[in-house]
Parts: C-alpha cells; sequence; structure tokens
C-alpha cells in the first residue's frame, strides 16, 4: 500500500484506515515514510478513540500480523505512559479505557500467534496491576470462570487462558499496597482450586501417554497438555508464594503439595531414564520439572515454617538429598552448568539435569538449615500462633531432619566429590583461560547457579552451626595433605575445603606449621597440571593470613606469592598469575602488615603486577590489578619511596588506555595510585611534580570527558599533593590556581575539597595568593561559600579568610591590611557581611505574629562577626575606618554593636569567644569620638568579659588567674604532620588567642582608661553600669571594683 505524508501530522484526519495505513507506513524501508507515520500516530495520540482503535486493529485477524504488532506495541506504550495519568495531556479517557478493558481478554484467549498472545498478555497485566481492585475489582474471578468453562472444552482458549492469568498473576505478586495483597490473597483458594483440577488432569493425560509408549497419534495433543500443565503449575507456583500468608494452612494446598512428591518423580524418571521415543517431549517435561524445584525451594526459603509443616515436606527434602549425594558420585564426569544468555536477555542455565538436581538439593538442604539458624526475624509483628507454629517448624526440622548421621553425611559428600576439581573445569580453563578467570570471581560466587559455589555455602553453614560435630571429621580429612602420595586433585579439594574453614577452625589448627612444612612444598611443585594447585594455594593464603599470620610465616607467603607472578614459570599460566595479582590486596590489606618485612619482594612484585597489566584482557582483571597495586603502595607507606621511580615510569603507559568506561576507570585507578604515592612518600614526592601536574590539568579542564569521569578523584589527588608540598611551590603547581578559584566560582558538588585546595595556598604560598592576580578572584569565591548550606565548607571558608587576613598584615602589615580590605569592600565581601548584620538588627526589632526573620542564622553571625574580629584584633583604627564607609560611625556602632554583643550567646566555641573578646575590647583603645562610642555599651562589656571569663579561666587552680587557651609551650611536632600542618600550627601558635592573657589584656585596658579620658569620667561611665554586672565581673575577675561603686 503506497503511503505518503507530505504534510504535517496534525493535517491527517483520523480514522480506523488511516490508523492502518500509518501503522503500515511506520515499518516502510523509506525512511521518510517511517518519520512521517511515526510523527502522525504521536499526533494521534491525544484523540479520545486512538487506544481503542489500535486494539481493533490488533483484534483484527484478517489483518497483515506486522500491523497488528505494531498496534499492541503502540497501546503497550500507550498504556505504560498514560493509563495511571488522568489530568495530563493525551490521559486516556475513562470511556475509552472502558472500551479497551472488556476487549482485552479475547486478544488473548482467541489469539492463535504465540507472540501476540503474550503482548496482550501483558497489556492486560499492566491494566490490572493499576486498576485491580478499586477499578476493575472482578478481573481474576471472570477469568477463573472462563477456566472452569475451557478446562473439559476448547484447549486452546484455555492454554490462552492460562497465558492471560500467569502473567497478571505475575504482576499482582510485585504489587505493594496492602489492599492490592489482600484482594489477590481472598482470590487465591479459588484460583488454586481450579489450577489443580487442571494441572492433575493434564498431568495424568500426558503422563499416560508417555508411559503407553507415545506415537504420532494424539502427540499433539499430548504436547499441548504438557503446554498448559506447564502455565498451570507457573501460576501455582506464584500463587503459592503470594496468595497465602500461611499456605500450609489452605486445603488445597496441602493437597496439591501431598501429591508433587509423586509427580516430581514420575518428571524425573521421564527426564533421566525416558525412552528415545520421548525425546521430542523432553524439553517441556525438564521445564516442568524444573518448575517443581523452584517451587520448593522459594516455599523453603519464602514461607519456611509452612514448608516444613505442608506435608511429606521433609520425605521431599530426603529424596531430593538421595538424588543429590547419587548425583555427587558421577560429579567429576559431568560437563558442568553453563550460563548463557537467551533472546530475551535472561540467563539460560545449560547443562546436564543431573547437575541441575544437584545444585537445588544443596539449595534446599541449606534453606532448611538456615530456617533453624537465621535467627531473629524482622520487627513485623506475628501473632503468638505464627511464632509458635515457627517454632514447631524448627524443632521438626531439627529431631526428624538434620540429625547428626545426616550433617555427617552432608559434609563427607561435600568435601569428597562437590570440591573436586573436575576435568569439565579444567576444559574450561584450558579454552579461554581469562574468561574462567573472571567467570570464577563473580558468577563462580553465584552460589545459586554453581554447584561447587553451592557446595561451599552450605559445607560452611553446617561447620559454623555443627563445629563440634564436624571439627573431628574435617581435621582428620585435612591429614590427608601431609600424604605425599595424595593426588593433585584431592590436594586441591582438600586446600578449598580448608580455605572455607579458616574463619571456624583456626584456633584449632597450626597453620605456620602447615605452611612451612606442606603448603610452601605444594607451591613449588613442577608437574603437569600443577597450576590448578597454584591458584588453590594463593586462594587458601588470602583466606588464612587475616585469621592466623605471624612475622615469621608472613615472609613465605610473600615469597610464594612472588613465585606465582613469575611469567618465566612455565606453570604460572595467566590465571595463576591474575588469581594471584588479585589477591595480594587480601594479604597487604591484612592488620599485621609491615612495610619492612614485605620491602624485599616489594620490587618484584610492583614490577610483576605492572607487567601484567600489558597481558590481561579483561577490564575486570586489569582494575583489580590496580587495586591490588594500589594497596601494596598505600600499606608499604614510607618504605614505598625506594620504588617510587619504577612506578612513575609505568604510569604513562598505563594512562594511555583505551577510550570508553574501561579507560576511563582504569585512569581513576591511576590518579588514587598516584594519590597514594603521594600520600606514603610525603614531601619526598615533588620530585614527580612535573608527571603529575599535567594530569591533574588535564583532568580539571572543564568540558573534557575526562573531566565528567575523573574530577573527583583529580581533586583528591590535587589536595594531598598540596598538603605534602614543601614551600616555595613549583611554577606548574601555582599555574593550577586560577584553576581552582574559577571551579569554587561555580559552587559545584566539589566546593568542599576546591575550599580546602585554595587553603592550601593561601597557607603554603600566601605571597602568590595576595598578589593583585590572584587577591580579589580568592575573596570573592571565598565569599561565596560563607553563603553555603554546606556546614564544611562554610567552617572552611571562614578558616581560610581568618588566614588570608593575618597572612596580609604578617607579609605587609598595615599597608598590606588594607589592600586586602578594599579588596574585600570591592567584591562585596564586607558590605554582604554587613548588610546581614543589619539586616538581623532590624528583624531583632520586631516582634508579634507579624516579626521579621533575619535571612542569616545565628550561625552565619558567628562566622561574620570572626572575620571581622581578624580585622579589628590586628587594625582597630583600620576597622572604624570600615565602619565609616557604611555610614555615620556612631549609627553603624549602634546596630554593629548591639548584635556582636548578643552574638556572644551563639558561639560554642571558646576560640571564638576570646577572639572575639579581644577584638571587641580593643575598640576601647581607639581615640575619640569611637571611644565614647565604646564606651556607651560599657556595661555590655562587663557583662560579656564576664561570661567569657568564666569559660577560659581555671578559677579552682592554683593560677586563677592563667587563661587555658594560652600555650605553656610550643606544640610538638609527629611524624604525621605535612608542610601544611607544619605552617598551620605555626600560625596557631602565634595567634592572639594563643598568647594573649585574656584577664591581663583586659586589665590593662581598664586601667589605661582612667589616664586617657580622666578619673572622673571614668567613673561616670561606670557609674552607668549595674552594680550586680560589676560585682560579678569584681569576683571572677579578682580585680577590684572600680571607684566610685558602693
Amino acid at each position: 500500500m503506497d503511503f505518503a505524508i507530505e504534510a504535517p501530522g496534525a493535517a491527517a484526519p483520523f480514522s480506523v484506515d488511516e490508523l492502518y495505513r500509518a501503522l503500515e507506513a511506520a515499518q516502510s524501508y523509506d525512511n521518510n515514510q517511517r518519520q512521517a507515520a511515526t510523527q502522525q500516530l504521536s499526533t494521534w495520540e491525544s484523540q479520545a478513540g486512538y487506544y481503542p482503535t489500535l486494539q481493533t486493529i490488533f483484534l483484527n485477524k484478517n489483518l497483515s500480523t506486522q500491523v497488528r504488532l505494531l498496534a499492541i506495541i503502540q497501546l503497550k506504550n500507550g498504556i505504560d505512559r498514560y493509563w495511571r495519568l488522568h489530568k495530563v495531556h493525551n490521559s486516556i479517557p475513562q470511556d475509552a479505557r472502558q472500551v479497551v478493558r472488556e476487549q482485552l481478554f479475547q486478544g488473548t484467549i482467541g489469539e492463535s500467534e504465540r507472540q501476540l498472545a503474550q503482548l496482550n498478555a501483558l497489556v492486560t497485566a499492566k491494566i490490572i496491576r493499576i486498576d485491580f481492585p478499586s477499578v476493575w475489582p472482578t478481573p481474576l474471578n471472570d477469568l477463573t470462570q472462563i477456566l472452569r468453562e475451557r478446562k473439559d472444552g476448547n484447549q486452546v482458549e484455555l492454554y490462552g487462558a492460562l497465558m492471560l492469568l500467569l502473567r497478571i498473576v505475575k504482576e499482582l505478586g510485585t504489587a505493594r499496597l496492602r489492599k492490592s495483597q489482600t484482594t489477590l490473597q481472598s482470590i487465591t483458594p479459588e484460583i488454586v482450586y481450579v489450577l489443580c483440577e487442571i494441572y492433575n488432569a493434564k498431568f495424568t493425560a500426558f503422563t499416560s501417554f508417555l508411559d503407553n509408549g507415545p506415537g504420532d497419534k494424539n502427540s499433539d495433543e499430548a504436547l499441548l497438555a504438557m503446554e498448559i500443565s506447564l502455565y498451570a503449575l507457573k501460576t501455582l507456583r506464584r500463587l503459592l508464594l503470594v496468595g497465602y500468608e500461611f499456605p500450609h494452612n489452605d486445603k488445597n494446598v496441602q493437597d496439591f503439595w501431598s501429591s508433587s512428591l509423586v509427580q516430581f518423580q514420575t518428571l524425573f524418571r521421564f527426564v533421566k531414564d525416558g525412552p528415545p521415543t520421548i525425546s521430542r517431549y523432553v524439553d517441556i517435561l525438564t521445564k516442568l520439572f524444573m518448575q517443581y524445584t523452584k517451587l520448593h525451594i522459594e516455599m523453603a526459603e519464602q514461607h519456611p515454617a509452612s514448608f516444613v509443616l505442608l506435608p511429606i515436606s521433609l520425605r521431599l527434602v530426603s529424596f531430593y538429598w538421595s538424588l543429590t549425594s547419587g548425583v555427587a558420585t558421577v560429579f567429576n564426569e559431568l560437563v558442568g552448568i553453563r550460563h548463557n544468555a537467551s533472546s530475551q536477555g535472561k540467563t539460560k542455565n545449560e547443562g546436564p539435569i543431573l547437575e541441575k538436581v544437584a545444585l537445588k538439593g544443596l539449595l534446599l538442604v541449606r534453606a532448611c538449615v538456615q530456617t533453624v539458624y537465621r535467627g531473629k526475624r524482622s520487627i513485623i509483628y506475628r501473632s503468638a500462633e505464627a511464632v509458635q507454629e515457627e517454632q514447631q517448624a524448627i524443632e521438626r526440622i531439627k529431631v526428624d531432619l538434620l540429625k547428626d548421621e545426616f550433617i555427617v553425611h552432608i559434609s563427607d559428600t561435600i568435601i569428597t566429590h562437590f570440591l573436586l576439581f573436575r576435568q569439565a573445569d579444567l576444559d574450561a580453563w584450558e579454552e579461554d583461560p581469562q574468561e574462567w578467570e573472571q567467570q570464577e570471581e563473580t558468577q563462580g560466587n553465584a552460589y545459586q547457579w554453581e554447584v561447587r559455589p553451592c557446595a561451599e555455602k552450605l559445607f560452611l553453614d553446617l561447620l559454623l552451626h555443627y563445629k563440634r560435630l564436624l571439627l573431628p571429621k574435617v581435621l582428620s580429612y585435612f591429614v590427608a595433605i601431609e600424604d605425599p602420595q595424595t593426588t593433585l586433585v584431592a590436594r586441591e579439594a582438600i586446600y578449598t575445603a580448608m580455605g572455607l574453614s579458616s574463619s571456624v577452625i583456626h584456633q584449632e589448627v597450626n597453620f605456620e606449621g602447615l605452611l612451612k612444612n606442606i603448603i610452601v612444598a605444594d607451591a613449588q611443585r613442577a608437574e603437569p597440571f600443577c597450576q590448578v594447585l597454584r591458584r588453590r594455594i594463593a586462594i587458601l593464603l588470602s583466606q588464612w593470613v587475616p585469621v592466623q599470620s605471624t612475622p615469621e610465616t608472613r615472609p613465605l607467603v610473600y615469597k610464594i606469592f612472588c613465585h606465582f607472578l613469575n611469567p618465566n614459570d612455565q606453570y604460572n599460566d595467566i590465571v595463576v598469575r591474575i588469581t594471584t595479582a588479585r589477591l595480594f590486596k587480601v594479604v597487604c590489606d591484612e592488620m599485621g602488615f609491615d612495610g619492612e618485612i614485605f620491602s624485599p619482594y616489594a620490587s618484584d612484585v610492583l614490577v610483576q603486577l605492572i607487567n601484567l597489566l600489558g597481558e590481561v584482557e579483561v577490564d575486570e582483571a586489569k582494575l583489580a590489578i590496580l587495586e591490588s597495586t594500589r594497596t601494596v603502595i598505600l600499606r608499604m607507606e614510607t618504605h614505598v619511596s625506594h620504588f617510587g621511580d619504577m612506578i612513575m615510569d609505568a604510569i604513562p603507559n598505563i594512562w594511555q588506555s583505551p577510550a570508553g568506561d574501561l579507560g576511563f576507570m582504569m585512569k581513576q585507578s591511576v590518579l588514587a595510585i598516584i594519590q597514594t604515592l603521594v600520600m606514603s612518600m610525603k614531601t619526598e614526592s615533588q620530585r614527580y611534580h612535573q608527571m603529575i601536574l599535567p594530569l591533574v590539568a588535564e583532568a580539571t579542564q572543564e568540558g573534557t570527558e575526562l573531566f565528567l569521569y575523573l574530577i573527583e578523584e583529580a581533586l583528591e589527588l590535587w589536595s594531598n599533593i598540596l598538603h605534602q608540598t614543601q614551600p616555595p611551590m613549583s611554577p606548574d603547581l601555582l599555574h593550577l590556581i586560577p584553576t581552582a578559584i574559577k571551579l569554587l566560582g561555580e559552587q559545584n558538588e566539589h566546593t568542599v575539597t576546591l575550599v580546602s585546595i585554595l587553603g592550601c595556598y593561601v597557607v603554603l604560598s600566601p605571597e602568590t595568593i595576595l598578589q593583585d592576580q590572584y587577591r580579589a578572584a580568592t575573596v570573592s569565591v571565598l565569599t561565596r561559600s560563607l553563603d553555603s548550606k554546606n556546614r564544611e565548607q562554610v567552617n572552611l571558608a571562614v578558616k581560610y579568610f581568618e588566614s588570608l587576613i593575618r597572612l596580609s598584615h604578617e607579609l605587609g602589615g598595615t599597608a598590606g591590611l588594607e589592600v586586602l580590605i578594599k579588596d574585600m569592600m570591592s567584591t562585596g565581601a564586607l558590605p554582604s557581611i554587613f548588610e546581614g548584620i543589619h539586616d538581623s538588627f532590624e528583624a531583632h526589632q520586631t516582634s508579634g505574629p507579624k516579626k521579621k526573620q533575619s535571612r542569616v542564622t545565628g550561625l552565619t553571625l558567628v562566622d561574620y562577626f570572626v572575620i571581622l574580629s581578624r580585622i579589628a584584633v590586628l587594625e582597630p583604627k583600620l576597622f572604624v575606618e570600615v565602619l565609616a564607609s557604611f555610614g555615620s560611625v556612631d549609627q553603624v556602632w549602634k546596630w554593629l554593636s548591639a548584635e556582636w554583643f548578643l552574638a556572644f550567646d551563639n558561639m560554642a566555641d571558646f576560640n571564638q569567644q576570646k577572639l572575639n573578646l579581644l577584638a571587641v575590647t580593643r575598640f576601647l583603645e581607639n581615640p575619640q569620638p569611637m571611644l565614647d562610642l565604646a564606651l556607651s555599651k560599657l556595661q555590655d562589656y562587663f557583662s560579656m568579659w564576664t561570661s567569657v571569663l568564666v569559660l577560659l579561666l581555671d578559677l579552682e587552680s592554683p593560677n586563677p588567674e592563667v587563661d587555658t587557651l594560652v600555650l605553656t609551650s610550643e606544640p610538638e611536632p609527629t611524624v604525621w604532620d605535612t608542610p601544611k600542618d607544619v605552617r598551620e600550627r605555626a600560625l596557631s601558635a602565634s595567634d592572639p588567642v594563643k598568647r594573649v592573657q585574656s584577664l591581663d589584656f583586659i586589665r590593662q585596658t581598664l586601667e589605661s582608661l582612667p589616664n586617657r579620658i580622666g578619673a572622673k569620667n571614668f567613673e561616670e561611665w561606670t557609674a552607668n553600669v549595674d552594680r550586680e554586672i560589676l560585682v560579678n565581673f569584681a569576683s571572677v575577675s579578682r580585680l577590684p571594683l572600680p571607684t566610685g561603686v558602693a
């Protein structure tokens, strides 16, 4: 059909025929037609009848399958986007929704095309998930009635109804609203009853057909019966799990469960020993069989008490274990379970049915063990009856299932059969070594899908909970390792068991002797397939070193690992070396690691780790090796300085990794390694700045992919470089200052780190930051950080503002501070501070329901006054000039002093209180008219002095006048000090807060006032101070009351 749209999409009228033509054109090979049709379909979404018409086209079996397929896909997409919405553009009208609902079932029940039927079932389930039960309360009742009508009638329609029901139950099973769960549980018994009738009838029919020697006659009917049974069993499995709170109390569930063992055994007989004549049906029979295993295991895990209390459950477990132990005897001959991606994107587990049965048996036994020993359940309320039933179930498992002989049998079976390294494993190893190693690292730990990992989990659970029973057996098994005639395969299995049990038996095993006498010799074996043993020894050591290692055994471990990393040994294939490299992280990260002991081996290890990167092809393995390298460097601490050149020489090749996600992850690892090296080598790392700083500059360049992926690691590295840099800084490091200022100005998620970086420049290179090209910009970005909601960022900004003010005065005196203050004025720093203080003052002048709220908090005001105090302490006269720039000094002082004295109540830090005390007190040193303005607040002064002195003086000590914040000796350096720490300690030691005795400072100020303004004037000022305040001050300061005070 020719279809071309030249006009805009909205120009075409909506009708069934036009919609059909658009759907047909949307599949055209002509790109223009496809685009035009897609635009038209999008435009029609707002039409009231669009979705019912799509459904009409889908239900018309006379149309082409491709058009019908696209119609149901469009309908599904519309349901996903608009069915939940009622008041937005393109929402589906209620009458249109009702039309769609009425025809949903027939789209699957009467559909012969399986793909179309499944898509319609998905649409139906999505709608019911949203509308059930509030809008559409009867879909499950209606579907149950259809099942009753079709179970002895049209079997194809019965198949479609079951397909529909399965999809609906899947959707409703994920519902979390209590109303939906309760409604589903109310209808579940009726559905289960009908499904059991259908399943039992079809099971009987097809098993009779198979037992009687199947032929061509009735084969299609038998196959349909099997498919119907499969859908019924899948639905039953889900309903038994989500449709009941206590499944074991339902009569239908009990009856179904009672018959499940016989049916399960029958299916296993067909699958395992069925004659060649039933080969056509083996696949679907296997699916039926595996559905039973899923049901049994999920019931044991999700409803443990119900599983135990249901009929024949423990017999079921015993049957599973009989199958599992039977498989164990031939396990070494099986090819293994393989994980392959299906066309639907799901993982398919392919392999012999016997191995799958063994896996399910192990999982079921483990679920029973966990039922007994899982510990306290969640805090969800459970009735007394439920708790009693749970205890009853636990006792039944303990008494009737987990008997001593059964536990010992399981343990023996696991150790002697399931822990063996099979020929199939070796074949997979040799076929693709690196991929096999990666699979063992990841999927090998997925115990739900692999027999050996599952057996390892179960063995560890049993050993943990039945240690007294199993320990003698396990230890006697380990004795076989001392026999030189024990085969490589047996030794590998013993080492596996020994490694698994390390955390449980470490106190009963002399691992040091075992290492010296047995493991070292095994590590040096040079015979065919000894690489399997070497890999296992590396794993064993990584499991035992954290729980039992000594300074005497660690060198042996390091020697073994170095030996396994040696590429010149033919038995150290890529798997052995990658495994060893991965596990070096564990060995080096244990608590007792000593860099000095490891130093003789460090060079070889680091060289081999770095060289191995060039051989590895699997991305995850490369990252693991880099992480091991970083851990070695980190744990070596200062000892790594001898190997710094070797590490840095390897960095360029690693940095030039391929593009893509792996390349960026590799670069992240490189930056982490460099950061660790810098932290370990401290100031010695400065010799690598020429190599490192270009990487930092590259990664902090905005607008690049490197910035997007590496900015966090780059900033952390940059910060650590600055902390470990001894002044003077190199030009390359100083050239990064504009980048720090620019990035901090953007106030992104990295601002805390950026403030710290800029602060390092302030502290370590103040003469550079205070240059004209950087000074104003630094003040500006620090000011913006004062308004941050991140308290850590604000604290850092205040800290470095203080340092900037002090260092400007230290380097340039009064003139230097004056230049900085001009920049603080021009950039808006000081105006912003004074505006905030004034706003707070105005807010405090209001009260009642319409009280004004200040835009700044009490903590922010404290930050502001800390910055102002730094200026006032250094140059009080210069501070008065600052006040004059905001208006009349007397007017500014009125609101500024009021807020300043009030802010002392919000200062929790004693250092801040003393700093502000010194600053405010220095105003009394100013000449007139500032002196009279300050004296007008003399009562506030005495009150503030009293409250702060109480905190600073130890009034109970022999020297009550000594300020506790004043340093009595110089701070002692530590071995961990960085150059920044040293510089900040020096700044702190010279701080007036740490040098000036507060009481002496106040005394000297008070004693100078009568000489400056006259004794009589001073008496007049003190006469205006409340006597109680003066008495309190005198009692704390032990100074005499001012003259004239009675």
